[in-house]
This record gives structure tokens, C-alpha cells and sequence, in this order.
């Protein structure tokens, strides 16, 4: 019967190592994925923050704004054209204050907190009225063929009766007269433009993508009880004395610490592919058009988090499993030493 106990012991501390490993990368997965800061540093060498101007022009194009009350070298504006606009607007701390924000958005969404993602125009706003928006809109004018001499000979007419521009590179010669025209215009674009534009939107709650994403998390937030229960029932069948407690806990969790470095070190290529594919295939549903690009990125950010932290997790078990193994045999020892005074005690007598 001790027999069959040990073996069965043996299965589950097995079990318990082997799921133990796995629940280190889901619990920290769930505990650091979904977070914000966890890409911040990853996403900014990424050039994550140099997309924020193609996501707000990809909103600009797909919102529903009246384009007709925005100054007519502004209306029929590309999504290429928006894009080099915001680029030239918007300096490059401001860019990454908008991708933190957009982040932050974009997390309470996955997370349930929000059933939408916004991003703000408010800096837009702001910077339109200063040198920089000016600037903007002549970097646009250069994008355009030159000006015809009609193309001139109209703008300067518009100029002295100010009126709209026509969109078009004009001569060196007319930016001075330019100027004074372009920040009008700027004022009342300022005044139409939205202090913020939906890029993310829950249309249908029966269909939520981000549904299956927090039925994932739920398991992995309950996957600690597996290993739990398997030691636990190791604990009934073979732990009848601090010294085997000490045994049948400490090897499996130096095992189990072991794993985890190794994974934590060596398993990057393994969790990472499997992470990138259901990111890329299960979260890309869940996230604007303009970022879904950046799946791939995210996932990799999620190795990366997840990685570190299990390693010193590993770590750590590895010295607590030794600890109970080396107090373990030092007490077998002293055990020993005890059963052979008493040997050697008969003996004499």
C-alpha cells in the first residue's frame, strides 16, 4: 500500500510541476498584458508613438465630420494629406502624451471598463493656432503640383477679397501674403474639428470580441488551482512528518523553479509564436483598424513582459524548493545520527 501511495505521489508531483510551469506564464500574462505600461517603453522603440498621426487621420477620414464647413484648401483632404498634416502639427512629446492617452483608452476598452476608444483633437487644437500649424498647411501646399499662373492669378484676387485659397504649391514669393490667410483659416478649422473621435467602437454586444478575450482571462486567473489540487492530494498520500513535507514540496517546486528560468531564458521563441498567433488572430478584432498592424508588436511587448517576470518567479522557487530539500536532508542526517548513538548506546551495554 506505501508502495502504490509513493508512486501515486510521485505522479502528482509531476503533474504539479508540469502545470505549475504553465500557470507562471498564464497568471503572469493575465496579471501584465493587459496593462498599459507594459508596452509604453517596448512600443516607443517600436516607433509605436510616430503612428498616433495615421491613426487620427484614418479617424478624420472615417468620422462623420461635415468636411463642407472646414476652409476649402482643407476640404477633400486625403487620409495621406491628414497624415502630413498632423505629423508636421504636432511635436513629437505631444505625439507621445496622445499615444499614452490613446493607449490608456484602449485598454479600458479590452478590459470592460469603456465600450469605446477615443482619441483627442484637443492638442490638434491648440497647436493649429501657433507657427506650427502654419507650417503644416504650407508643408501641404508642397505636397500639390505648383500653382498655375490662373491657380496664382485667382489666389491673389482671393487674397485681397479674402476669400478660401486654392490647394496648390504657390510661389516662394506669396508665403508672407499666405500667412495671415492660412491662420484664419486655421482659427475656423480649430472651431469645426471635434475635441475628440471615436476610433473603436462595441456595435454589437452579442458579438463582443472582447467577450471570448475575458472568458480567457477567467481561466487563466482560476488556473492556479490545478497545481494547488494536485499538491494537495500529493499532501494526503505521502507527507506524514515535517521531513517528508519538506521533501515531497521542496523537489517539485526546485523543479518547477528550474523550468521557469529556463523558460524564462531559452522559451521565448516557443511563447512567442504561440502568443503572436492568438493575438494576432483572436485581439486584432478587438482593436482599431489603424493599430491592428501593430498586433504582432503587441504580442511581442507580451513575451517580453511575461518572460522577465517568470524568471525571477522561477527563481525564487528554485531557492524556497532547495531550502526545504537541504533542511530535508540535514534532518534525515540528523536522524541518522541519532538511530546510530542509540545503536552504538545498546551496543555498550
Amino acid at each position: 500500500m506505501e508502495i502504490i501511495k509513493k508512486v501515486l505521489a510521485t505522479i502528482f508531483a509531476i503533474l504539479f510541476v508540469l502545470t505549475a510551469v504553465f500557470v507562471l506564464v498564464f497568471f503572469t500574462f493575465d496579471r501584465r498584458a493587459f496593462k498599459p505600461e507594459t508596452y509604453q517603453h517596448v512600443l516607443a522603440n517600436e516607433d509605436f508613438y510616430d503612428r498616433i498621426p495615421t491613426v487620427m487621420a484614418q479617424a478624420m477620414v472615417s468620422s462623420s465630420i461635415d468636411f463642407q464647413d472646414l476652409p476649402l484648401a482643407m476640404q477633400g483632404m486625403s487620409t495621406k494629406a491628414w497624415e502630413d498634416f498632423f505629423r508636421t502639427l504636432l511635436p513629437q512629446e505631444t505625439l507621445k502624451l496622445m499615444g499614452d492617452t490613446t493607449l490608456n483608452e484602449l485598454f479600458a476598452y479590452l478590459n470592460m471598463q469603456s465600450n469605446s476608444v477615443k482619441i483627442s483633437f484637443l492638442p490638434v487644437k491648440a497647436n493649429m493656432g501657433t507657427d506650427s500649424g502654419v507650417q503644416a498647411v504650407l508643408t501641404l501646399f508642397r505636397t500639390q503640383p505648383d500653382c498655375t499662373f490662373e491657380q496664382v492669378a485667382q489666389m491673389t484676387i482671393n487674397l485681397l477679397t479674402a476669400q478660401d485659397i486654392t490647394f496648390c504649391n504657390p510661389p516662394e514669393e506669396l508665403t508672407p501674403l499666405l500667412t495671415p490667410v492660412i491662420q484664419a483659416e486655421l482659427q475656423t478649422a480649430a472651431l469645426v474639428l471635434p475635441d475628440e473621435v471615436t476610433i473603436l467602437e462595441s456595435e454589437n454586444p452579442q458579438k463582443d470580441p472582447r467577450d471570448r478575450i475575458q472568458t480567457v482571462r477567467t481561466l487563466m486567473k482560476l488556473s492556479p488551482i490545478l497545481p494547488i489540487g494536485f499538491l494537495f492530494v500529493l499532501t494526503l498520500l505521502a507527507v506524514n512528518s515535517l521531513q517528508s513535507w519538506l521533501s515531497w514540496w521542496g523537489v517539485p517546486f526546485l523543479s518547477t523553479g528550474v523550468l521557469a528560468m529556463l523558460a524564462g531564458i531559452t522559451g521565448a521563441p516557443i511563447i512567442g509564436t504561440i502568443l503572436k498567433r492568438v493575438i494576432t488572430q483572436r485581439a486584432s478584432a478587438a482593436l482599431p483598424t489603424s493599430l491592428s498592424d501593430y498586433a504582432s508588436d503587441l504580442a511581442s511587448a507580451m513575451v517580453g513582459a511575461i518572460l522577465r517576470p517568470i524568471f525571477w518567479e522561477g527563481l525564487i522557487l528554485f531557492f524556497i524548493g532547495l531550502g526545504m530539500v537541504l533542511i530535508a536532508i540535514y534532518l534525515n542526517n540528523q536522524g541518522k545520527l541519532k538511530l546510530q548513538r542509540v545503536s552504538e548506546e545498546k551496543t555498550i551495554i
